[in-house]
């Protein structure tokens, strides 16, 4: 089979189907998308609020809660013992299905009535403010994270202690304001760093200590601006470096021009691999256009997951086969077209549904078989009915007021996603403007309702710690970014103001860290922007060092998360490892 060029029906930009895609939906008995690949990652993550929490009541034992959807839902919200309680059955809320009326017109009225959970949490202890996360102890507002402690304002931190202001990081402690690092201690603002210890301000440094402005070392110690020093050079530059507001700032300016200038950045971050293209790969095989992925094999626009084989078009799926245009699905094969669940067999088109067996178009359905609507079937009826609901999703498609079409193959339309753009997730991928959201047909949260009353600006904080008493934790302090670009807070969810947490203080007091100027969110995004977007290029690399095998200009090319337009010096493979390893 060919590869075919389609224009997608939600950007218009041109997409290709290539032999493997088709081989692929041929396995699956799913028609081929009509959405890009990107359109179809931005609407898998407008299902996934992580960070926009809101106050409410739960709907059945009414206490007050920490909720992803706001108050004025329209569907019952319940908090999470509630909701996994015997209190009420998804059963319940069954209906016929109705041969008259489109599938996905059947699952939005389904959606007004049955209950989901307030926020996804599991196993966790004092770590009310959290949500995707599982078996925290003592974290405050950390999201799609696990077996992590007294962490806090952190994104998808596994297994680590003691680390706040992180993104991406696995067995670290006591580190802060760093990016993609595994198993540091006391290292921060750093990225993509493993193994360091005492450091600061490293990219792409392994097993070093005792290191500052440094990039692509191995095995050193005492280290300045990739130089050997002393330790007494050492402590004093180091002290120097995060004395003060101004010198921190300044430190940090001189990180971000180190790394675009200076260091050497290899065209894709991963190892042990064969076979991939994507970004930040490991110990997998035939993983193409994927990003974060762990032992992963054949799979394709994957993002953020693990230990899964034969899955495309997946974000946040972990140890599984055979999924496709599926979000946070764990433990799953053959699950198709769903959203937040594990352990499901055969189905399609399930909602907040775990250890489900041959059902369709379900919502929170838990240790069920042959439902359709949340009704349930004798084997036989089910089989002989989702044939039928197939067929009819093909002749009769859902229409929405974008003239989108939507028939069986693609996830659920976004109009009956119960999150705005700039919620969720989507809006960290695929980051758009409100006007160009509004094009595209989604609802954009404005967050200008929030009355706070700042008791003090960001311009008015203390340049040093050492001068910050206990009092700073009654004040409410006024976020720099929101004072100085209001539609970027927009659209990037920033507060108008926030509060210095008693073991925030703690944190910044015993590493001699100024306090913020900028709230959580702020602070969270621009951590962000540091990391390489979803989505390829295909470029040369840059190396010419003439004492290498090429001789002058490397003739290598290859498809990396590097724009051409941008100023790092990217290599290969093999010239990476002969000038770092």
């Amino acid at each position: 089979m060919n590869s075919e060029t389609r224009a997608c029906q939600n950007c218009k930009n041109d997409f290709t189907i290539d032999p493997d895609d088709f081989s692929f939906y041929e396995k699956m008995k799913v028609p081929p998308p009509t959405f890009c690949w990107k359109c179809r990652l931005a609407r898998r993550l407008m299902w996934r609020n992580e960070r926009a929490l809101y106050k409410r009541n739960c709907d059945l034992c009414k206490q007050d809660i920490l909720s992803m959807y706001k108050a004025d839902a329209i569907f019952p919200v319940y908090c999470h013992d509630c909701w996994l309680s015997d209190a009420w059955s998804p059963l319940d809320y069954g209906r016929e299905y109705d041969f008259n009326v489109s599938f996905f017109e059947q699952f939005a009225e389904l959606q007004k009535f049955v209950p989901k959970p307030a926020l996804y949490v599991s196993g966790n202890t004092n770590s009310e403010y959290c949500n995707f996360t599982a078996h925290m102890k003592n974290c405050y507002l950390v999201y799609g994270s696990w077996f992590s402690e007294n962490c806090g304002y952190g994104q998808t931190i596994m297994e680590s202690k003691d680390c706040w202001d992180c993104l991406f990081i696995k067995n670290c402690e006591l580190c802060f304001s760093s990016i993609d690092c595994t198993s540091c201690n006391q290292t921060h603002f750093s990225q993509n760093c493993s193994g360091c210890f005492d450091s600061a301000f490293l990219y792409d440094c392994k097993n070093c200590s005792n290191c500052l402005f440094s990039y692509n070392l191995r095995n050193k110690n005492y280290y300045v601006f990739n130089k050997h020093v002393s330790k007494e050079e050492f402590d004093k530059i180091k002290k120097e470096t995060l004395s003060s507001r101004d010198v921190l700032e300044k430190s940090i300016e001189t990180f971000n021009e180190m790394i675009q200038t200076k260091t050497l950045h290899k065209f894709m971050t991963g190892d042990h691999n064969y076979d991939v293209s994507g970004e930040f790969i490991y110990n997998s095989k035939n993983v193409k256009n994927s990003y974060y992925v762990y032992n992963g094999e054949n799979e394709r626009y994957a993002v953020r997951g693990g230990k899964q084989k034969d899955a495309m078009d997946v974000f946040g799926v972990h140890n599984g086969e055979l999924i496709y245009e599926c979000n946070n699905m764990d433990f799953s094969s053959m699950t198709f077209f769903s959203i937040n669940g594990e352990s499901n067999l055969n189905s399609d088109y399930l909602v907040d549904s775990s250890n489900i067996k041959n059902s369709f178009g379900c919502i929170s359905l838990k240790n069920k078989e042959y439902c359709i609507l949340n009704k349930q079937y004798d084997e036989a009826i089910y089989k002989e009915l989702r044939q039928k609901i197939i067929s009819q999703m093909k002749e009769i498609p859902y229409t929405d007021s974008m003239g989108r079409t939507y028939s069986y193959g693609e996830l659920f339309p976004t109009e009956i996603i119960p999150f705005k753009y700039n919620e969720t997730l989507a809006q960290e991928y695929i980051p758009l403007t409100e006007e160009t959201a509004s094009k595209l047909g989604h609802l954009w949260q404005s967050f200008k309702d929030k009355n706070y009353t700042p008791s003090k600006s960001y311009k008015d904080l203390l340049d040093t710690i050492e001068e910050v008493d206990d009092s700073i934790l009654s004040d409410i302090i006024l976020c720099e970014a929101w004072d100085t670009d209001k539609n970027l807070a927009q659209e990037h969810k920033y507060s108008m103001a926030f509060k210095i947490t008693r073991d925030e203080l703690l944190i910044y007091r015993k590493f001699g860290l100024p306090l913020p100027r900028q709230c959580p969110n702020t602070r969270n995004f621009v951590m962000s922007k540091l990391r390489n977007p979803v989505g390829l290029w295909h470029r040369s690399c840059m190396c010419e060092q003439s004492e290498h095998s090429h001789g002058g200009k490397c003739p290598n090319e290859f498809e990396t998360s590097y724009a051409p337009e941008r100023a790092e010096i990217v290599y290969c493979e093999k010239c990476y490892q002969q000038e770092v390893i």
